[in-house]
């Protein structure tokens, strides 16, 4: 429900003490997009005289406006915009310009956010009125125009207000602690819950300091004097940072406490990697706990901004690794201590300057460095024998694209290490050490074409299906390094090998393929205790994915050719367990069949592999489907020989 009048609102809130962002009261009609060319004239200050100059200032102005601001967006828009470290950010989103002789500062976003934040900072206006606070002088709200960039995003642009105060270089720039406080309370008690009261969105300007950046604002019934644990928890960070030591805000403000808070999206994916059943005040809790641990300000000389990076981290990481970060940065700082804390947070504002010199366009190539950093730090008591993180990402980066049986031997093993490597530091910053990691598929079996996934899961007697939650995590990290991995979500659904109650099952083939990392035969960890090795009468019959039928490409019979020998390994080799790896298994066939068809399978899996990476990426070659056929019916001929089942034909 949409609330059009103020007054109605006003009403509501004071009835129900609802706290509701300005976006949930205001219905903006959707043709205002018509007439794109020209600017909103919503000024930048709300009074008159006072001394923040309106940005538009007729049609033919506007009209230049927005074309100036739309060529600083385009792909090219580098060259339009103006160098500014101060500006903070790296993600292109925010750009500085000039136009006819003025500076200007505009902010991307979709329509709907950028509607919301200008409506937020006009009620902000309204709201605090002539507000003035000792320290801070008058209080003034900036409400930016809005500039359509196309069908789904508009520019919020503002004037260039100069250096922030978090730019200062004099502590709190002459604040007490009880003049922050004093500020934050007067706003709050205006009726306005802004988060975004902090240095970074603070320019004071001849006595008198104005305010940007409303996105995040909460409206509140006036006279509120507890604000919410979460709004708390960002000044306490903000300020302190400016001031370079904890100013301990979260123990002068008394924040409200929310019975049963509505999560987040930073804390929803905490929860998922916390116990289940967790109330969610306790998960807001803990989530406060940690952001306080990883931002607030250390104590080192020089040390980098942890509260900077911190929300640097939002940007730069994909959702669950951004909170990771988080827990990752509080552990790492409790259990290693401020030096090491510190030198993490040199080593990642190192990596950002050198984005930044790249006009923001580093981005992506952001995400590697900064995951690189966090895992091969907290795994610095690794054996000095084992090789860094950093060298066998590397080492995967010159493979890429590579191809060939012997490179993609090479693959799986550095894949295989590297997935172990992360899956066990992301257990160990978030105590779930219980899992096992358990690989599938061709990595597990040695042999990772260059196009392929990494499989695994991480499981337990307590999570069968895998932790989904902690699988993602590990999957996002590994693609930030270069490697595209799959878990739980991708297993096979078949029932070939089921448990005795009926309640767990495996495929056939996967059964064949699981392996724990470092083992290089059958290893199935606590699968092994939950469900029964497969009969002689499962193992001797097609299995349900082979009863489907005969896909006549290449990636179906490199299946098909790792199915036949890995039937012949586990259903006559002596050794028990018997190995998972295609060299091990080929290595094995003289002593299970006669030589000519030890040779003939070799063969046939090493020429399906052949023909799975000529199949990928498409297009195939031109007579690729010929030789399937041909490859198809040699498997064929050989089954019938070994007496060995396989998939029904179409």
């Amino acid at each position: 429900m949409f609330i059009s009048n103020p007054r109605e609102f006003r009403q509501l809130a004071r009835k129900q003490a609802l706290r509701i962002p300005l976006s949930r009261i205001r219905k903006f009609d959707r043709t205002q997009r018509d007439g794109a060319a020209t600017v909103a004239s919503l000024p930048c200050g709300t009074r008159e005289g006072s001394g923040v100059s309106r940005l538009s200032g007729g049609a033919d102005g506007s009209l230049g406006i927005a074309a100036a601001i739309r060529a600083v967006f385009v792909s090219d828009g580098a060259v339009h915009a103006l160098d500014d470290p101060e500006l903070g950010d790296i993600t292109g989103a925010v750009r500085r310009l000039r136009h006819d002789g003025r500076d200007l500062v505009a902010k991307r976003r979709s329509w709907a956010a950028a509607h919301a934040e200008r409506a937020l900072a006009a009620e902000a206006v309204r709201r605090l009125g002539a507000l003035a606070v000792d320290g801070f002088g008058r209080i003034e709200v900036c409400v930016p125009d809005l500039v359509p960039l196309d069908d789904r995003t508009a520019a919020l642009v503002s004037p260039y207000l100069g250096r922030p105060l978090s730019a200062s270089t004099d502590g709190l720039a002459g604040l007490s602690a009880k003049e922050i406080e004093d500020f934050l309370l007067a706003v709050l008690g205006c009726g306005v819950e802004a988060s975004g009261c902090i240095p970074r969105n603070m320019f004071r300007r001849s006595g008198r300091t104005v305010l940007i950046d409303w996105e995040d604002a909460l409206l509140v019934p006036a006279g509120t004097a507890a604000p919410g644990a979460l709004t708390v928890m960002k000044w306490d960070i903000a300020w302190s940072d400016l001031a370079g030591r904890d100013l301990g805000l979260r123990k002068r403000i008394t924040a409200e406490g929310d019975e049963e808070p509505t999560l987040d999206g930073f804390e929803a994916v905490l929860a998922a990697w916390l116990p289940a059943g967790l109330a969610a005040r306790e998960v807001r809790r803990r989530g406060i706990e940690l952001t306080l641990a990883s931002e607030l300000p250390t104590v080192r000389p020089k040390s980098a901004s942890a509260a900077r990076l911190g929300h640097l981290a939002e940007d730069v990481l994909p959702p669950g690794l951004g909170v990771f970060h988080t827990v990752l940065t509080a552990r790492l700082r409790a259990d290693q201590g401020e030096d090491a804390y510190a030198d993490l947070l040199h080593r990642l504002d190192a990596l950002t300057e050198r984005a930044r010199a790249n006009s923001g366009r580093g981005l992506e190539r952001l995400r590697r460095p900064w995951v690189l950093a966090l895992f091969s730090t907290a795994e610095l008591q690794l054996a000095t024998d084992h090789q860094s993180l950093e060298q066998l990402v590397v080492r995967l980066e010159e493979l890429r694209g590579v191809g060939g049986w012997d490179a993609a031997r090479e693959r799986a093993e550095v894949a295989e290490e590297v997935t172990a490597r992360i899956a066990r530091t992301a257990q160990g910053s978030l105590g779930l050490e219980g899992l096992e990691l358990i690989l599938r598929g061709s990595c597990a079996q040695g042999v990772l074409g260059r196009d392929s996934d990494v499989d695994f899961e991480l499981s337990s007697p307590d999570h069968p299906n895998g932790h989904r939650a902690l699988e993602d995590l590990v999957i996002e990290a590994l693609a930030c390094l270069g490697l595209a991995a799959e878990g739980s979500a991708a297993r096979p659904t078949e029932r070939d090998v089921v448990s005795a109650d009926g309640m767990l099952s495996r495929d056939l083939h996967e059964w064949f393929e699981l392996r724990r990392p470092g083992m290089d035969h059958h290893s199935l960890g606590w699968v092994a205790t939950a469900i029964a090795a497969p009969s002689t009468a499962v193992t001797s019959r097609p299995s349900e994915y082979e009863q489907r039928g005969r896909e006549l490409t290449a990636k179906y019979l490199w299946f098909e050719s790792r199915a036949l020998l890995a039937r012949l390994v586990f259903t006559r080799a002596a050794a028990a367990p018997p190995p998972v790896k295609l060299v091990a298994q080929l290595s094995l066939l003289n002593e299970l069949v006669s030589g000519d068809e030890a040779a003939e399978v070799e063969a046939l899996v090493r020429r399906a592999f052949a023909l799975r990476e000529a199949a990928d990426p498409a297009p195939p070659a031109p007579d690729l489907d010929v030789e399937v056929e041909q490859l198809a019916h040699r498997l064929d001929v050989l089954r019938r020989r070994l007496g060995v089942p396989g998939p029904r034909k179409l």
